[in-house]
């Protein structure tokens, strides 16, 4: 890329930031609000209640970042702290009624200047616009560590530690220890279960340290792609993947002995409730977890990618 060719970019990308922020800045003061607060009410209303630390994982931003708005937000009486019922000492910060219909408003508004902003560009151009973005973004995350060979966008090859030489993370709940190392120790997911029922491996890039985490999850599996159901148990927060996965979606997954690159997408609608019933069809327990809790379950599909071939372990 010559200069020219990079200076045209880079000011296109700054000043679409500086233009959308602005725009975005003058919708949202009319409901008493700065840019910043209305992602993490949205966060909130899509994931459910969470600890502070969850949600700055999620909107990609510091804890003290987290701390200030959300005192802000308790302080208009648009949320409500609570005690963790399995930690005293974290606080879990969730919608009050107040916050819910200012949440209703802020999607109204979200909608019209998402079409402001593509207006006359072609429908199948705005559809690849989220995609694109989220891999420029990843590509300058200071967060996670760089490497010159790095692809210019997300790829699952980056997913494997064995493959990158990147560091493994194991995780801190003894259960997924040790069924992962039971995965790695034998070479297959055959014969590790959760209630009788079998699971995968998901690898996946941590959001904070940029390392390699490991979890099994529910084998929910139709024509050759998967789903990965946040469920956490009926806990009222989304296990620590869900921001991750959001964050970069390249992952790889092991399905008995076999691993394969997947690109995970969450889904919404029809499309989450075709997946949630084969969620349950697989794993009962998923509509008692959803049944124990307020927060709404995501679901990721995970969908094979045609970078390389399935290899065995």
């Amino acid at each position: 890329m010559d200069f020219d060719q990079a200076d045209a970019l880079n000011q296109a990308i700054r000043l679409l930031s500086l233009r959308h922020r602005a725009r975005a800045a003058a919708l949202l003061t009319p409901l008493g609000l700065h840019p910043g607060q209305e992602a993490l009410l949205l966060e909130l209303a899509r994931t459910g209640p969470m600890i502070g630390a969850q949600l700055s994982e999620a909107l990609g931003c510091e804890p003290p970042s987290v701390t200030v708005m959300a005192r802000k937000l308790e302080a208009t009486g648009h949320l409500r702290r609570v005690r963790a019922p399995t930690d005293k000492r974290a606080g879990i910060l969730e919608l009050t009624d107040s916050g819910r219909a200012l949440t209703d408003r802020i999607k109204r508004l979200w909608r019209d200047l998402a079409e402001e902003t593509v207006a006359g560009l072609p429908a199948d151009t705005v559809a690849e616009i989220p995609e694109l973005l989220a891999a420029m973004t990843a590509n300058v995350d200071t967060r996670r560590p760089r490497r010159r060979h790095d692809p210019v966008a997300p790829s699952p090859r980056s997913v494997g530690p064995d493959r990158s030489g990147d560091e493994y993370a194991p995780s801190a709940l003894d259960w997924v220890r040790d069924h992962v190392e039971q995965i790695l120790r034998t070479g297959t997911t055959d014969g590790v279960t959760m209630n009788g029922h079998p699971t995968v491996l998901m690898s996946y890039r941590g959001v904070k340290t940029g390392k390699i985490r490991k979890t099994p999850v529910m084998r929910v599996e139709h024509e050759g792609r998967y789903a990965a159901v946040a469920s956490n148990g009926a806990q009222p927060t989304n296990p620590q993947w869900y921001a991750a996965l959001r964050a970069e979606p390249a992952v790889e997954l092991q399905d008995g002995p076999m691993t394969r690159r997947y690109r995970a997408r969450e889904v919404f609608g029809a499309e989450k409730s075709r997946w949630w019933r084969r969620a349950v069809h697989a794993f009962p327990d998923y509509a008692t977890y959803q049944r124990d809790t307020d927060r709404r379950i995501p679901v990721f599909v995970l969908e094979p990618t045609d970078e390389n071939e399935p290899t065995a372990n």
